[in-house]
């Protein structure tokens, strides 16, 4: 049997990904405003994976260039 996903499930399956990293973002803001404030984070499957002050050095580290990651990035601020 062969099942072939198609490129609207895909979307949707990283839709639901990145929002799930958002709602880990903003259920762990407290949290991350006494460690990265001011910084840029990059979350990937509800976890931090990369920080900087920097969103271009952030950006060129996780070298998102074509990039199919569910990836979300946020600035944290007080």
């Amino acid at each position: 049997m062969n099942i072939s996903i198609s490129e609207s499930d895909r979307c949707f399956v990283k839709y639901e990904k990145l929002k799930d990293n958002f709602k880990w973002f903003y259920s762990n803001h407290e949290e991350l405003k006494r460690d990265y404030n001011d910084q840029y984070i990059a979350i990937k499957n509800r976890k931090q994976i990369d920080s900087d002050f920097n969103l271009d050095l952030l950006l060129h580290r996780l070298n998102l260039n074509n990039c199919d990651e569910s990836i979300a990035i946020e600035y944290v601020n007080n």
